[in-house]
């Protein structure tokens, strides 16, 4: 039985200049799932998944328009 904490999956989306803009969360409970629920909320902007301080992965904004 696992007793670890439940995932907490947190997306931070960066503005030009490199600062967080704003944050989601995400109610994801596999790491596959929140980069798929990611990936749904891109928008052209930078952006960082992370579950608590893990960085699960991240797609800068010059990534996207390649």
């Amino acid at each position: 039985m696992d007793w670890g904490e439940p995932p907490a999956y947190r997306v931070f989306f960066f503005d030009d200049e490199g600062r967080i803009k704003t944050s989601k969360a995400l109610k994801c409970t596999t790491d596959d799932e929140a980069t798929v629920e990611a990936r749904r909320v891109l928008d052209g902007r930078t952006l960082k998944l992370y579950d608590g301080c893990r960085l699960v992965m991240e797609i800068s904004k010059e990534a996207q328009s390649s």
